[in-house]
């Protein structure tokens, strides 16, 4: 197991004290939910609780660091919430091991719902999670640091030649040009390499899912560009740390000019600091070669050792009707329908919106978790100087394969 693997484990270590406060009391709602949006999540808590006052909900925050085996823990426990916030892709692997409760019964409208996000959540014929929030990555962009360094901002990098040029062109003076995340929650990197190997001509995983493909000549060149920010001193010393809100913060604190990330980040920038001239554009591809992204975004699960799913069922009708799920996410809603509400009429969300057409779904397999830990623990030898994009991709190709043969 490798250092990076096991530093993962480490962070997840769970006291029984802990796993024992997820457990439900009669008419209480245990909702994990991630700080991002728990000023959101509190507002959605107390109408609902008003609405259902023989109903508690009583909210756990969780942070991105170290989440994925938190909830596996946590699912295997028998000591689960009632309701989690989930990746999309990670939910095929807790139906396949039983450990999520099917939902077909609760969800509404279900041709309402992005189709690529109903498939992240489907297995074996039967609905495992309602998903609530989507997304495609691309790139923010300070349209001044573009004008200082003699760039034009109306016309953004398109190739990768490109934007390479433009990131070492804005690394000046203590600015770096272009951060890459490379810690944190493990789908930070993955969401925003994955694209990178696509738009490439290469992949993960075969498409039948049975061959690990990540040291293909094409992903490794790929994943050597992506590198390359942090090995050419272009993306911040810290980046073998940050994720993609260490990332922003930088951004807004005008340590860096470009970034990786999606709608989401539009508000809190705003609202940290005004005076930043904004731009997104779609990340940048190979010459001759088509732009790509990863349609990602968060479900709700109920755990099947919830000790209140009834309530939970009830709970999330509530938080998916058009109107809640467009006030709670703050990337796009799963639901078509609530595109249409007054805050997604923004233009600079449209230029976001814009991206998504050009997003794909993960790989479809049980086994993406796990996967994507493997790549992410690959780019982290990488950045550390550990071993080259070859020899690293060459041992998570492995580490992938045995995971598909299991």
């Amino acid at each position: 197991m490798s250092k990076y693997r096991m530093a993962a484990f480490a962070t997840v270590a769970f006291s029984a004290a802990s796993l024992l406060s997820s457990v439900a009391m009669a008419g209480e709602v245990v909702w994990w939910t991630p700080n991002w949006g728990q000023p959101r999540a509190e507002k959605l808590a107390a109408d609902f609780q008003k609405a259902n006052p023989g109903i508690t909900v009583k909210l756990e925050i969780t942070t991105s660091n170290g989440l994925p085996q938190r909830i596996l823990t946590a699912l295997q426990s028998g000591a689960a919430p009632d309701v989690i916030e989930v990746q999309h892709p990670w939910v095929q692997g807790y139906a396949q091991s039983d450990l999520v409760l099917p939902l077909d019964d609760v969800i509404q409208d279900k041709d309402d719902y992005n189709k690529a996000s109903i498939n992240y959540d489907t297995y074996d014929g039967k609905l495992y999670g309602i998903p609530y929030r989507i997304e495609c990555v691309g790139v923010m962009y300070n349209l001044d640091d573009f004008k200082a360094a003699g760039l034009d901002p109306a016309n953004p990098p398109q190739t990768w030649d490109q934007w390479a040029d433009a990131a070492k062109k804005m690394t000046t003076g203590g600015k770096f040009g272009m951060a890459i995340t490379g810690g944190g929650e493990v789908g930070n990197t993955v969401t925003r390499l994955l694209p990178l190997i696509w738009m490439n001509g290469g992949n993960i995983i075969s498409p039948d899912g049975k061959s690990a493909v990540v040291n293909s000549p094409e992903a490794v060149a790929a994943v050597k560009f992506y590198t390359d920010f942090y090995k050419n001193k272009y993306s911040p010393d810290s980046t073998l740390q940050n994720d993609g809100i260490a990332n922003r913060q930088l951004f807004i604190a005008g340590k860096v000019s470009m970034y990786q990330t999606g709608q989401y980040d539009v508000a809190p920038i705003r609202q940290a600091n005004a005076k930043i001239n904004l731009g997104a554009m779609a990340t940048p591809h190979p010459e001759g070669k088509q732009t790509a992204g990863v349609i990602g975004g968060w479900s709700y699960v109920i755990p099947k050792d919830a000790k209140n799913p009834d309530d939970a069922r009830k709970f999330l009708q509530f938080l998916n009707t058009s109107d809640n799920q467009g006030f709670f996410t703050d990337t796009f809603p799963a639901r078509v329908s609530a595109l249409n509400l007054p805050r997604f009429q923004d233009p600079m969300l449209k230029q976001f919106a814009a991206i998504l057409p050009y997003g794909r779904p993960s790989p479809n397999t049980p086994h993406w978790v796990q996967i994507s830990q493997a790549l992410f623990d690959g780019v982290q030898r990488i950045l550390s100087g550990d071993q080259d994009p070859k020899a690293s991709m060459d041992q998570a190709n492995d580490e992938i394969q045995a995971l598909l043969e299991s």
